[in-house]
């Protein structure tokens, strides 16, 4: 009997090829109805919450392994997917080069100006500003320093900037010209004219910036946030763009997401918001179905899947 790979994402051709020439005993289904039996259902691409949610439910249920598209998983039952003791992957660094450039362009629209004459422009103002900031010895803290840290400072070094990382170990990460913990981030953070959180949502990171947090940055400094919404306290963010303690906030995700209507967020001018669109690329299927064809290959030969299997007891 056959076993499957319920794909909850679409599959290119020549894609739907690789799959079957290394899983040959594996059949490709899009939906829980076309294999025979759900306990046959090993492997599920991608994440979809009804069809998933149904599986891990099942007490049928013979799911070993899920690929997600995503690099970040907080909306998934983590603790349920430890216990049933299903191997999980995410689609980290397929995402860094994206939203590295989405980071510059976000940090560039205010010091060079550029969302100011793009209002000014939709009211046929001529509107000059009398200063612009040049990046060239400025120093941007990247707080989280994996493949998307790494990718922003290689491109910040392009601006001649000084980097410092931040991450858990404290470990030297390319691109960086100081490395520090998160613990240690209150120390060096008075440095950064620009901060950039890339943190993922956990227990430890819920919250992350919160008043004192931003209490504790340059003045004037900028602010840009393409981890997780929820490790910003969206409310003391505010607060610090009021006092003066940060000049502009750069957001390409939110604590709520779409962000409210009447939400405060929007009328600032010292604020730009893009809708979580940072990750977004020109063809996402090329970058993400390496991962699944190198694990998928270790699932089949029995070996330990290698790439971006998430540690539950980290949270990502």
């Amino acid at each position: 009997m056959s076993k499957y790979i319920l794909a909850l994402r679409e599959l290119q051709p020549e894609h739907q090829k690789r799959v079957e020439e290394i899983a040959p005993d594996h059949k490709v289904v899009r939906s829980i109805e076309e294999a025979d039996a759900i306990e046959d259902i090993e492997i599920l691409y991608s994440w979809k919450k009804d069809q998933g949610t149904t599986l891990l439910n099942n007490d049928k249920n013979q799911i070993k392994w899920i690929q997600t598209a995503s690099a970040g998983i907080d909306y998934l039952d983590l603790e349920e997917l430890e216990k049933q003791e299903i191997v999980l992957t995410n689609s980290s660094g397929i995402h860094a080069k994206g939203i590295a450039e989405s980071t510059m362009a976000m940090i560039l629209n205010y010091t060079r100006g550029i969302g100011h004459s793009l209002k000014a422009q939709l009211n046929a103002e001529w509107s000059e500003l009398e200063t612009l900031i040049e990046l060239e010895e400025k120093t941007i803290m990247i707080v989280g320093t994996g493949e998307i840290g790494k990718q922003i400072g290689k491109l910040a070094k392009a601006f001649d900037m000084k980097t410092i990382g931040i991450n858990r170990s404290g470990d030297h990460a390319e691109h960086m010209d100081e490395q520090h913990t998160q613990d240690d981030l209150s120390k060096a953070i008075g440095q950064a004219d620009v901060v950039v959180n890339i943190l993922p949502l956990t227990d430890e990171t819920e919250d992350f910036f919160d008043k004192k947090r931003f209490s504790e940055m340059k003045e004037q400094s900028i602010f840009i946030n393409v981890g997780r919404g929820g490790s910003v306290v969206t409310d003391d963010l505010i607060d610090a763009l009021e006092n003066g303690k940060l000049a502009y906030a750069g957001l390409d995700v939110l604590h709520e997401e779409p962000l409210p209507e009447d939400h405060p967020l929007w009328k600032r001018d010292d604020v730009l918001i893009t809708p979580h669109i940072s990750g977004h690329l020109e063809n996402y299927d090329r970058h993400l179905f390496p991962i699944f064809e190198k694990n998928l290959k270790a699932f089949v030969d029995g070996e330990s899947l290698p790439v971006n299997v998430v540690d539950y007891s980290k949270g990502y």
